[in-house]
């Protein structure tokens, strides 16, 4: 073991201690660096390839029905059905063309999108002149004929361009420029034959069949389905393009959400390049709009990225979206919280608490170090995670509330006169403010912190939050073994020490705290391969850095419900409440009349006889 108390790999640096500011990190500086925006250039032409294709199967089984229905209709000119089975073997080739592992630009997509509906477009012209034709030569009823055919002709446009509507994805100016050719087709071959055949010309207007009241009755409809076809397809497009973007943040496709928290939600997601897992935090809508909460969510990832060190969650990356929503991205985690590993298994066992605590110090260590102060530890802002082949490896999150120890300009982050921080966790001098706040704020969070883990329940609770802040600032806190008997003599000294309420009276820094964690009795009782021994047991995890597979509704529910569990729940009369966040602090969760106790505390162990009776 090191020989100032932390685990691993890496020796605490001789020097100031913790609680002294320092003017800068002793890891080496590093510049994180906004994202720009990249467009899924090859996802959407996948989808235009996919989907000329489906729309290409689907006119060439529409054309071999009409082929095949024809072959055996008597008074079918033979010129038509042949250039049927032109189109029919034209549309079939293209079919296969696409089904193959082609893969074309999006530009060649586009000439063959052209060529196939222009193609369709000059049958339906040569087809319509034809029969057209063929029908004006009946002396008896050729007028009806020529009205049916029309008919029949214009439902069968329409399909045509529906079906690119639908399928093909178009903005409305490139949906227009080919639904519009379309839908003249059906003027030029009448066109062409009133201007060449004088009986059509006689017909025109005179007969019934042919009136300009049907004829015009014909063009609204055409104008009609071709106008509601561009906007459709425009209409599609766009949802198309929000579900795209709304897995996209920049070069991050995001695969599932995580969970949630009072700054934002959480997404697992991939480097669209690196093909790297990674996580993903989105600043709330709510928040967007708030200067002070932008200026959080930008400290933290830069609080962050200053850090170095293993136990300390490593930031990759932020910036903005194409909406203006500010993100960051950092290290994928597999595992969970501390608060769901008590919430799923119960009070962790004396030397787990030690191995864990240990290491949440050496990366408190260097923020202190670095003149930060996290002041807002808890069990969700530690995870006990998987990371470079180890289990258990601890990783502090959430620097939201990170404050730079001596700087008075970070006053502009906090409301005049609210406090900020997790009421079940929260240092005495964060609430009545008689103390600067420095890194023995931090030395009561990881105290706070082992309580619970060892408890299973945190120091303090009460019928609200100012209750609980106040038992913080005034009340002795119960003693371990009084909760939980069976918790180590020394283990419980070093926590209780840590909770007292002067900061004169607390370990004085992280690093005099982990040597007292070192020589508790039960220092030694944890180690790397216990921790994977038992998470193969309990809670296997995925042995490389990949994300698992998406789990079915019902798991991904429960993993839901154990991320978005509450600090504390809302335990009064029977009824719906809306729960409280987990990570709103009290500035951003004002007004809550809940009842503070642990998710998962069952309050009868703490009644006297008499109240049990």
């Amino acid at each position: 073991m090191s020989g100032a108390g932390f685990p691993g790999d890496r020796p605490v640096p001789s020097g100031p201690s913790a609680g002294t500011s320092c003017p800068d990190s002793f890891a080496p500086r590093r510049r994180v660096v906004s994202s720009a925006g990249v467009r899924g250039e090859s996802e959407i032409r996948d989808v235009l390839h996919g989907r000329l294709r489906a729309a290409v199967f689907v006119l060439s089984l529409c054309f071999l029905a009409f082929f095949v229905v024809n072959a055996f209709s008597p008074g079918v000119l033979t010129g038509i059905l042949h250039l049927q089975g032109v189109v029919v073997v034209m549309l079939m080739a293209a079919t296969a063309l696409l089904s193959t592992g082609w893969k074309p630009s999006s530009r060649r997509l586009r000439i063959m999108e052209a060529v196939v509906f222009g193609g369709v477009g000059v049958y339906f012209i040569i087809a319509i002149y034809l029969g057209m034709r063929l029908r004006l030569g009946v002396e008896a009823d050729g007028a009806w004929q020529l009205a049916d055919f029309l008919k029949s002709a214009l439902s069968c446009m329409l399909l045509i361009i529906y079906t690119y509507a639908i399928f093909i994805p178009n903005d409305a100016r490139r949906a227009a420029r080919m639904i519009a050719p379309l839908a003249l087709t059906l003027l030029v071959a009448p066109s062409a034959l009133a201007l060449t055949t004088p009986a059509f010309r006689a017909l025109l207007g005179t007969h019934p069949a042919l009136s300009f009241e049907n004829l015009g009755e014909h063009a609204l409809l055409l104008t009609l389905a071709a106008s509601t076809a561009v906007y459709g397809a425009h209409t599609i497009n766009r949802y198309r393009a929000e579900v795209l973007h709304s897995r996209e943040m920049n070069q991050y496709v995001l695969i599932r959400k995580l969970g949630a928290g009072g700054m934002g939600d959480v997404f697992l997601a991939e480097h669209s390049l690196l093909k790297r897992p990674c996580a993903l935090k989105l600043i709330n809508e709510k928040l967007d709009q708030n200067p002070t909460a932008l200026a959080r969510f930008e400290l933290e990832v830069r609080a962050t990225a200053r850090l170095s060190h293993w136990n300390t969650v490593e930031v990759y990356d932020y910036g903005r979206t194409d909406l203006g929503a500010f993100f960051y991205v950092m290290e994928y985690l597999p595992g969970c919280s501390l608060q769901e590993l008590v919430d799923r298994h119960g009070p962790l066992p004396a030397g787990r608490v030690i191995y864990l605590l240990r290491q949440a110090c050496g990366a408190l260590n260097e923020a202190h170090q670095a003149g930060l102060v996290h002041r807002d530890l808890k069990p969700p802002n530690i995870f006990a995670a998987y990371r470079g082949g180890q289990y258990d490896v601890a990783k502090i999150l959430d620097f939201g509330l990170v404050k730079p120890i001596h700087d008075e300009r970070s006053s502009v982050l906090t409301l005049e006169g609210v406090v900020t921080g997790s009421p079940l966790y929260m240092a005495p001098e964060l609430i009545v403010r008689n103390h600067e706040p420095d890194a023995r704020v931090d030395v009561y969070g990881i105290g706070a912190v082992a309580y619970y883990l060892l408890t299973g329940r945190p120091p303090f609770l009460g019928p609200d939050a100012m209750a609980v802040m106040i038992a913080h600032a005034r009340d002795p806190v119960e003693p371990l073994s009084a909760v939980v008997p069976g918790v180590p003599p020394d283990l419980e000294e070093v926590v209780l020490r840590c909770l007292e309420k002067d900061p004169a009276d607390r370990f004085q820094d992280v690093v005099s705290l982990a040597r007292a964690l070192e020589a508790c009795s039960d220092a030694d009782d944890w180690s790397a391969e216990r921790a994977a021994a038992w998470w193969r047991t309990h809670q296997p995890i995925e042995a490389a850095d990949q994300p698992p597979p998406p789990p079915d509704r019902e798991t991904d529910r429960e993993a839901l419900d154990s991320l978005n569990h509450v600090d504390f729940q809302a335990i009064a009369r029977p009824g719906p409440r809306e729960p409280l966040d987990p990570e709103l602090t009290i500035a951003e969760d004002r007004g809550h009349p809940a009842r503070l106790l642990p998710h998962g505390y069952d309050a009868t162990r703490d009644r006297s006889p008499s109240e049990s009776s």
